[in-house]
């Protein structure tokens, strides 16, 4: 595994500059080309409601047209002149459209849901991971600068965990210190993992950790935070159910809020 195309979800808002930045951050440092993609559907309801008006539906594809330019501009000045750099913009679901293009990268880039963002131009991070095929990284809750000097595996055997670590393969390997972290004590399964990483040449500690009360999320983030790492690599466990993805604990609660970055596979 090796990451020669960055995907970036860009638009016109705040929380854009953090992804398009991390983005442009990691494609530099594996001479990576990057392509930001902006999407945005109809908000539905208005377009349901006004179906018939043509000039309210034409001013709706005017707006569609005028942000998704808008969002062009913003990630134009994000990435300045620097090369290998695409640009795509359609109209459609943001998560939609970035699992799509995801046949032509090796790692989106993305950022969680929060307050303020429109729901037509933002893209659902639980959609994304489940449905895109290959990692995301999710940028950090605040304004912290990515280095990935220090990574921790959340660990566990499962068949999601295992992807994740090979995905994450190109940041274990330019780290300075990986360390595995598990909740289940002597397993097995931790000295094959520590052997395997070893002829990629990534050495890697291992602990074990008791969650409170099952609060694994919170527990993981606390231990990278006492490691001073800014990386924890996960497994992201979800299934569908009536057409809605339900997420596994450790899964939602990532997705909720994590103050380090995070690399999702499924």
């Amino acid at each position: 595994m090796s990451i020669k195309t960055i995907l970036v979800h860009a638009d016109d808002g705040r929380a854009c500059d953090r992804r398009v930045r991390l983005a442009a951050q990691v494609a530099d440092m594996f001479g990576a080309a990057l392509t930001g993609l902006a999407a945005e559907n109809f908000d539905e309801a208005l377009a349901t409601a006004y179906a018939t008006d043509g000039m309210i539906v034409e001013a709706l594809q005017r707006r569609t047209t005028d942000d998704l330019r808008a969002a062009e501009a913003h990630f134009r000045a994000l990435v300045g002149e620097r090369p290998c750099t695409a640009w795509v913009s359609v109209q459609d679901f943001p998560d939609k459209a970035l699992s799509l293009r995801a046949r032509g990268a090796d790692l989106i880039v993305a950022s969680r849901f929060s307050r303020g963002d429109r729901p037509a131009f933002a893209a659902r991070a639980a959609d994304l991971v489940l449905e895109a095929g290959v990692p995301v990284l999710l940028t950090a809750d605040g304004e912290e600068t990515f280095n990935g000097e220090h990574v921790v595996i959340a660990w566990k055997d499962t068949r999601e965990a295992r992807r994740a670590v090979s995905d994450a393969l190109p940041f274990l390997k330019r780290a300075r210190h990986v360390t595995i972290v598990a909740a289940e004590a002597g397993e097995a399964s931790f000295f094959e993992l520590v052997r395997r990483l070893e002829r990629h040449g990534v050495g890697a500690q291992v602990e074990t950790i008791k969650p409170s009360h099952g609060h694994v999320a919170a527990a993981l983030e606390d231990t990278a935070a006492k490691l001073g790492a800014d990386l924890i690599v996960a497994g992201a466990y979800g299934h569908t159910r009536l057409g809605e993805w339900m997420l596994g604990g450790v899964t939602q609660d990532f997705l909720t809020g994590c103050s380090k970055f995070l690399l999702l596979s499924h």
